[in-house]
């Protein structure tokens, strides 16, 4: 972690309401985990008071470059949208855990749900990396202009599959009818799999653990009905949660989520959550 004075490369909107930002941290020479975040001052003096905290989005070609992308949603990011190119930015990070990437999955889902999207590009850089094992990703918006990464997600091989909850591109519906169809395909009993030489009519849905990872962001609605679905069909899934800081640094306890295990906060024990543990 390191508290420091970045440089703007470039603050561009990118659909409307959805900034890219890109960023040269001053002195860090560190290392950066998808899903980790920044806490950024985005005004000059301290109005607004708090920090807006940035997931990573990509790390760029040298490890003091950063990617960051967000959405205009209030007085603080509409300050960011309007800094220019060579002014400076406050910045304390990197912050929090990263996803966790198992090797042995063979296949793994993302799931971004709008500017969910912001914390899985990084790490579709790093399941890129894993050769002959598959990338599905699913990108759900309200609005066909809303949808971001999608270009990006397929320069890295990925399949993406758009959703949209008006139906203007892609499927009409949420990001979640898809991820159940998407879950199907691995299906070991309708594969040349494991179990390809041996009787699978006793298997049922659910009664299986396929190799699927599954990664997301999101609203908590939708985050919600992957566990459930993840539950059902026995998967893993890591969620990057999003929730209103104040440090940043876990002495706040303003960011706490409930889990099964009690109250944790998204700063110090997050972002990214077995979403199992949490309590919805």
């Amino acid at each position: 972690m390191i508290h420091t004075k970045a440089e703007i490369l470039l603050n561009q909107r990118i659909v409307p309401d959805h900034f890219k930002m890109v960023l040269r941290l001053n002195g860090f020479k560190g290392k950066i985990k998808p899903g980790q975040f920044f806490h950024i001052r985005a005004g000059s003096g301290y109005d607004p008071l708090l920090r807006r905290p940035l997931s990573l989005h990509r790390i760029g070609d040298k490890p003091n470059i950063i990617e960051l992308l967000y959405k205009v949603v209030g007085k603080g990011t509409q300050l960011m949208s309007r800094r220019s190119k060579g002014t400076y930015l406050d910045v304390i990070g990197p912050l929090g855990n990263g996803f966790k990437i198992e090797k042995a999955q063979r296949n793994f889902i993302i799931v971004a749900g709008g500017i969910g999207a912001a914390p899985l590009l990084a790490l579709c850089d790093e399941l890129a990396k894993f050769r002959k094992k598959s990338i599905t990703v699913v990108l759900g918006a309200k609005f066909a202009s809303y949808i971001v990464c999608e270009k990006e997600f397929k320069d890295l091989g990925a399949e993406v599959l758009i959703v949209t909850e008006d139906g203007s591109e892609g499927t009409k519906g949420l990001a979640t009818d898809v991820l159940v169809d998407v879950i199907k395909r691995f299906d070991l009993r309708a594969t040349t799999g494991p179990l390809a030489d041996k009787d699978t009519s006793g298997i049922t849905i659910g009664s299986y653990h396929p190799l699927v990872g599954v990664y997301t962001c999101g609203c908590k609605d939708m985050l919600k009905e992957i566990a459930k679905i993840c539950k059902y069909y026995k998967l893993k899934a890591q969620a990057s949660l999003e929730e209103r800081m104040g440090c940043g640094l876990g002495a706040c306890l303003g960011c706490v989520v409930n889990t099964i295990n009690g109250y944790k906060r998204v700063c110090k024990d997050g972002p990214v959550f077995d979403l199992s543990e949490i309590a919805f």
